[in-house]
């Protein structure tokens, strides 16, 4: 009671505090710097005064005044500064995906490029296969037309060589054929020489047995 008593100049004195104190909750918020130093003043002022006044009410009405606007601006630092991370989070995840995009986009490019390269190696393989192929052809070709020439040079050769053989062998029958004609008419003159002999020499003989006869 006595207490009460004491108090009492202090609350009554208090009272436009407590009405700015009441105008500003309603209009600002707990953690702005308007009500966090209105917060605390009051709350100093009440401390002090239960302290002088030996009134525990007062000083811990002061105390835990000063303790929630201390926890209500940890609490928005805190806030503040879990928002901070969220906005960091977010940027980060923000250059995440727009790394990941242009990755994937390069990566995309890089197929493409690839394909692209792909596409070129085959046809420009295809097109030495081909080139290949040709001179391969080429080469066998000319091969076989070197092959077919030396033969039919050689079948020209022998053909040559087999023609040249009968005319060698015509040409002997022939100098044969004419040598033994020569032969034979030879042999027919000595034989008409021979017969014209004998002729003769009959003549003769029959001539001298004529003779001897008339003798």
């Amino acid at each position: 009671m006595i207490r009460t008593l004491i108090a009492l100049p202090y609350e009554i004195a208090r009272l436009p505090l407590a009405i700015v104190d009441r105008n500003v909750a309603d209009r600002l918020p707990e953690t702005s710097a308007s009500r966090v130093t209105l917060d605390r003043a009051i709350g100093s002022v009440d401390r002090i005064a239960g302290a002088v006044l030996r009134n525990e009410d007062i000083a811990r009405r002061g105390t835990d005044r000063i303790d929630r606007s201390a926890k209500l601006i940890a609490a928005a630092q805190l806030e503040e500064e879990a928002a901070a991370r969220r906005t960091q989070a977010e940027q980060t995840a923000a250059a995440g995906r727009r790394a990941a995009t242009r990755k994937r986009t390069a990566a995309q490019d890089r197929a493409a490029t690839g394909l692209s390269e792909a596409d070129a190696a085959e046809a420009r393989g295809k097109r030495e296969a081909k080139a290949e192929a040709a001179r391969k052809a080429a080469a066998k070709k000319a091969a076989a037309d070197k092959r077919a020439a030396t033969r039919a040079a050689a079948v020209e050769r022998r053909k040559a060589g087999v023609e040249s053989a009968a005319e060698t062998k015509k040409k002997a029958a022939q100098r044969g054929a004419k040598s033994e004609l020569d032969a034979a008419r030879e042999a027919k003159v000595d034989a008409a020489q021979s017969r014209a002999d004998a002729e003769r020499l009959s003549d003769l003989t029959e001539a001298r047995k004529q003779e001897r006869k008339q003798d």
